[in-house]
């Protein structure tokens, strides 16, 4: 059976990642990831022998128009994509323009959103067929089975479907994949990956996933609603053998290590870290960690494994907010881990949120002061966006903060929600003045340039200043 699979167009063109709980526009400072998910259900459905397409029309500059002269070109059966909060109402108006090219497809998409919200989407919605819970690879399989057998999709564990008589119907959850290293490897020959570069290196990369599920309770993220909250770890060996193929396969030596959060269990990141090591892999990759699950002998092993930038979900100098939203961590770990990796000779990320519940303006003065001091390569500061499918969602509509609910606003570079301690235009304000306080910093000014390289200086500005609104 012929299967498209789509990171979907917007017709402004904005370029969108919508990759589990990371749903937002291509960032200043970042790049495009490229669509672990979709490379991954396009492996285990060729693995059926289905003929499958992966289209990353963010990625590739595909507008609504060409995609639909693609779909009429190669006419698949079954189309499959992926879906964003910001996003989704272009994501899931994608149904109805399909159904205009050919009636007979079935339209089915995935994501934390649809998760949490999908009999809203099926109602809002009627040329949405299908839509896949959770973690994606195995229902997306086992609805390509149904179609072609032509037995009922309904039925389907982690489907919600609308049956022959037009009721939505919600199936059972799906249980989270147990053996994770049954996965195929992702589908990487379905993408043309030189799409995908990192930021300051424009070197081509590749994602390799070796985690899934979170087991903290952050009140703001939507991981658990797609890997759920244990956490299950591929083998060392399997994750190697992925390295190894994608080196081989494709030319990469640089790896973005893609988890809810890589550096959670110490032992497994030591083992692997040694397994690169003792493989003699010459590899560079990133990743993530929160500040209270690294160490400096941990970060020491993991600079000689090729690690060379890590980024810390630090969020608040304010105790009271960190607490607030169950993030577990404190104000001083995220100084010890900072300067640890630094000492360990590893690039440093700090992402900070910032109009969080209990935020007021003295504690965006403090997170502000905090992030400049820190001694971080690079900073990005979020306003706090209560995304369907956090427990952060459920008390902003309890609480009655959500003046907006306009999805296309649920944009993590704008302010949503009105809080009894702070407004919506004083986060926004503060968020523009973080920038400036951090990248006008002369320490860290210097330590982007050196990042950047002398050749970039001029495009840093140039971003720099359009990102601040300066040159609009």
């Amino acid at each position: 059976m012929k299967i498209a699979l789509l990171n979907p167009p917007t017709p402004d063109n904005k370029k969108f990642i919508r990759e589990g709980r990371c749903t937002q526009e291509q960032g200043v400072w970042a790049t495009l990831w490229p669509p672990v998910s979709l490379a991954t259900i396009g492996a285990v459905l060729e693995q059926d022998g289905h003929e499958v397409r992966v289209l990353d029309c963010a990625a590739a500059g595909i507008p609504w128009s060409g995609l639909g002269a693609e779909i009429t070109r190669s006419a698949p059966r079954l189309i499959i994509w992926s879906t964003g909060t910001p996003s989704i109402h272009n994501d899931l108006s994608l149904a109805a323009f399909i159904k205009e090219i050919d009636p007979a497809i079935t339209t089915a998409v995935f994501g934390t959103h649809v998760t949490a919200l999908d009999r809203q989407c099926l109602e809002q919605f009627p040329a949405l067929d299908i839509i896949v819970r959770n973690e994606p690879e195995m229902t997306a399989r086992e609805l390509a089975r149904s179609l072609q057998d032509g037995t009922p999709c309904a039925g389907i564990p982690g489907v919600t479907a609308r049956s022959a008589a037009g009721e939505i119907i919600a199936s059972p959850p799906r249980p989270f994949i147990e053996d994770l290293d049954t996965l195929p490897f992702p589908a990487w020959h379905l993408l043309d990956n030189t799409l995908y570069r990192l930021p300051f290196r424009e070197e081509p990369f590749l994602i390799v996933a070796p985690l899934r599920g979170c087991p903290f309770n952050c009140s703001f993220c939507t991981c658990q609603t797609y890997y759920g909250k244990k956490l299950r770890k591929r083998s060392i060996r399997r994750v190697i053998q992925e390295i190894e193929y994608d080196m081989k396969q494709f030319g990469v030596r640089n790896f973005f290590i893609w988890a809810e959060t890589f550096v959670v269990d110490k032992r497994y990141v030591e083992e692997l870290c040694r397994e690169i090591i003792h493989s003699g892999l010459k590899i560079s990759w990133t990743c993530n960690s929160r500040v209270d699950t690294v160490d400096a002998s941990l970060l020491q092993l993991m600079a000689q494994a090729g690690c060379w930038m890590i980024s810390f979900g630090i969020e608040s100098a304010e105790q009271k907010v960190l607490d607030g939203v169950d993030k577990g961590t404190t104000v001083e770990q995220a100084c010890a881990a900072v300067a640890a990796a630094r000492g360990a000779g590893i690039k440093t990320v700090g992402h900070f949120i910032l109009g969080l519940p209990g935020e007021t303006r003295e504690s965006l003065d403090r997170t502000i002061a905090y992030a400049s001091a820190l001694g971080l390569d690079l900073a990005q500061f979020y306003c706090a966006v209560p995304f369907p499918g956090s427990r952060l969602y459920e008390k902003a509509l309890q609480e009655k903060w959500l003046k907006d609910t306009d999805f296309s606003h649920f944009n993590q570079d704008s302010a949503i929600m009105e809080l009894p301690t702070i407004s919506v235009a004083d986060v926004n304000r503060y968020r523009a003045r973080a920038y400036r306080s951090f990248y006008f910093n002369i320490k860290n000014s210097y330590r982007l340039l050196k990042l950047m390289g002398v050749k970039d200086i001029g495009k840093t500005l140039r971003t720099a200043l359009d990102f601040l609104g300066w040159t609009k």
